[in-house]
């Protein structure tokens, strides 16, 4: 690559979204992985793309719409050019009522919803749902159609394949150890671009917090499983603290933890073993399905519970893309765009609470 506009710090989802962004608009564009495409949270299996509630409007909700909105169209040609199939399905979602309040509730949000989402998709409620036992739906069940799923590992796959057909590069185990203006630094040496976009998870905040006044982020634990059962194109469920998340071809994810100490990042344990028991008991159709994949890792939390997104304070032509937490994939698309704005030079108007500054308040 004899002149590079951008470096992207990470092969995760939204490193490679940014990438592919960028390569997109005719950039030439060096991805450095610090392990394997993929090898962090990225890398697991549960995939939920949900909507924020269609009420108390923000443009934090609109900015998540909007990612929602274009995920089809993003997850088509993505696979088009890679020749990997990402798992993407807008499936929609159930979501049990268990109080009168939350019945109330429900029925409150159908037409602003309808409002919200501008009659695209449905949010109604029903009196059940065969896929979830009665005792977990006493006052009925939501059923939105907005949901939709990607297999995580196998979505970041094919990003990596669209990519490289776009004509970026990607260097596996090449660890970014040090930032400057427009220049990342390793082991390996210096690299210079026009435009130097850090996406590299949960490790990555350690690159970041010499430019702010508070540490800028860490890892937050989960555990999650892929059971062998296929309840087809059926909605996700979300009950109880857990997702369920039916995928092609035969397999169902269930999850997730959030554990803020551990002491081993990678290993599951019972913690995981509570998450499928419940599951089992939500949905009946899981029944005893056996347990093909167990997977831990961490999760990128920025220091507040938004991402942290454009411009790092005392680095020129360096910006961020971090703090994916538990809405990386469903932001992906958006997310890519954005920063591919930003290393164009081009003015963004982002939510003020996804900017670095805020997350230093």
């Amino acid at each position: 690559m004899a002149k590079r506009n951008v470096i992207v710090v990470g092969a995760g989802s939204w490193g490679l979204a940014c990438a592919y962004a960028c390569a997109r608009r005719g950039m030439a564009v060096q991805v450095l992985e610090a392990g394997t495409i993929g090898c962090g949270s990225s890398g697991g299996v549960m995939g939920a793309l949900a909507p924020h509630t269609p009420d108390q409007w923000e443009p934090k909700k609109q900015f998540q719409y909007e990612a929602l909105l274009h995920a089809h169209d993003f997850w088509v040609e993505v696979d088009a050019l890679s020749g990997i199939a990402s798992g993407y399905g807008r499936i929609g979602r159930l979501v049990p009522l268990t109080t009168p309040r939350s019945l109330e509730l429900a029925l409150m949000r159908i037409e602003t919803a309808r409002k919200l989402w501008h009659g695209e998709f449905d949010w109604r409620v029903e009196k059940g749902h065969d896929l979830i036992a009665p005792r977990f739906m006493p006052f009925g069940v939501i059923h939105e159609t907005f949901s939709g799923r990607v297999f995580p590992a196998r979505a970041v796959a094919s990003l990596a394949g669209a990519c490289r057909a776009l004509g970026v590069e990607i260097a596996e185990n090449a660890p970014v150890t040090a930032l400057g203006d427009r220049k990342v630094s390793g082991d390996w040496g210096d690299l210079t671009a026009d435009a130097v976009i850090v996406a590299s998870g949960a490790e990555g905040f350690g690159l970041l917090d010499a430019y702010g006044d508070h540490p800028t982020g860490g890892g937050v634990k989960g555990q999650a499983a892929l059971l062998a059962v296929d309840l087809g194109a059926a909605p996700q469920i979300y009950a109880d603290g857990v997702y369920i998340v039916p995928h092609a071809g035969g397999q169902t994810a269930v999850g997730s933890t959030t554990e803020k100490t551990w002491d081993d990042p990678l290993r599951t344990d019972e913690k995981l073993d509570a998450i499928i028991a419940k599951a089992r008991a939500i949905c009946p159709s899981v029944g005893e399905a056996p347990v093909i994949q167990r997977w831990a890792g961490l999760r990128p939390k920025a220091r507040r519970r938004d991402p942290m997104l454009g411009p790092v304070p005392g680095l020129t032509g360096v910006f961020t893309a971090m703090g994916a937490f538990k809405i990386g994939l469903g932001l992906a698309p958006a997310v890519g765009d954005i920063l591919a704005r930003f290393a164009m030079g081009d003015a963004v108007d982002l939510p003020k609470s996804f900017t670095f500054p805020h997350h230093m308040e």
